[in-house]
């Protein structure tokens, strides 16, 4: 169909890149888990082994969603129809009834996929390209007096290129988030890798506080915060579909000593933080995309970072292309 009348965006839906498909604590040991993203039926298992594996989710024998009934047997997953085993490289390994003859050479799409830091990525590519970057791991996690992650989550339509704009766009902070004046923003792209430094100021000029942003592609931000209560997020933007994405917000805090838990003053401070979150959703979901905005001095780098984005889009920024 064509989305002319839906699709909001001089961009194609999918930037290239890496997104978190599942937090790795909801995938146990030999668990499967039924997703959907990139406007795709998948499926997330974990093998025997403990290895992470995402292959698209129909059988290619019957049509069966591997998601509902299938199980890990090993170093593969069984379908729940007829029994047929793919191995992690989703190609068929048995069929458990064929008296003779070799092996369908029918397989499952097989997605790139990182586990680390505690979450489960994967890849995407418009023209199926292996990935050129990994996402650095975020040290904070697992470190001793460190605990998280705390999650926050959202479904927003919009696209996820929407709130990496938010990144530059030093006005909102004061009109949307309450913040008494608008920080200022320091910047520096290199390839895959946009930094920010946010740096707000009292009346009297001297710095009040300080944030450290750093975008991975599109789909992933890591924001550094100081202060009394330091912590770290991920916010996670992944792509349901071309209208659609699941948004995680992934709190990681330094409660020193052997802490396990969160204190009373964290939880509330990731609350309220979490909070204006929501402030920007109804905005993010019935606003229209400005290709070529009236930008004034003041509004930030969001040209910086615009210009910085194209090189996710493989297909080009020509419009959102036709899908059957």
């Amino acid at each position: 169909m064509t989305l002319a009348s839906a699709y909001r965006y001089p961009f194609p839906p999918y930037p290239t890149g890496w997104y978190v498909v599942a937090a790795s604590s909801e995938l146990p040991s030999r668990g499967v888990l039924p997703l959907r993203y990139f406007g795709r039926d998948l499926v997330l298992f974990r093998a025997e082994s403990g290895r992470a594996v995402l292959v698209d989710a129909h059988c290619p024998h019957m049509g069966a969603h591997l998601g509902h009934g299938g199980f890990v047997e090993g170093e593969g997953i069984r379908c729940p129809f007829h029994q047929w085993r793919f191995g992690c490289d989703g190609r068929v390994e048995d069929v458990p009834y064929q008296t003779r003859g070799a092996l369908p050479v029918e397989s499952l799409a097989c997605w790139p996929v990182e586990e680390q830091s505690g979450v489960v990525l994967a890849h995407w590519s418009d023209g199926g390209r292996s990935p050129s970057w990994r996402m650095p791991a975020i040290t904070e996690f697992g470190r001793p007096g460190w605990v998280g992650w705390q999650t926050f989550r959202w479904q927003i339509h919009m696209h996820t290129q929407e709130l990496a704009e938010n990144v530059p766009d030093m006005p909102h902070f004061r009109y949307v988030h309450r913040v008494p004046a608008p920080p200022e923003a320091e910047v520096k792209t290199s390839g895959h890798v946009y930094r920010q430094e946010t740096i707000g100021r009292g009346a009297d000029g001297g710095i009040v506080w300080r944030t450290q942003q750093t975008l991975f592609g599109l789909g992933l931000i890591v924001l550094r915060t100081p202060g009394p209560i330091p912590n770290v997020s991920l916010n996670a933007i992944t792509p349901i579909d071309e209208e659609t994405v699941d948004l995680r917000v992934m709190y990681v805090v330094e409660e020193g000593g052997d802490a396990t838990t969160l204190s009373p003053a964290a939880s509330a401070m990731l609350e309220a933080v979490a909070s204006t979150i929501g402030d920007d959703v109804p905005i993010w979901e019935h606003k229209v995309y400005r290709e070529k905005p009236s930008l004034v001095p003041g509004d930030g780098p969001i040209a910086t970072l615009r210009k910085w984005a194209r090189q996710f889009y493989e297909s080009g920024a020509e419009g959102a292309p036709d899908r059957d």
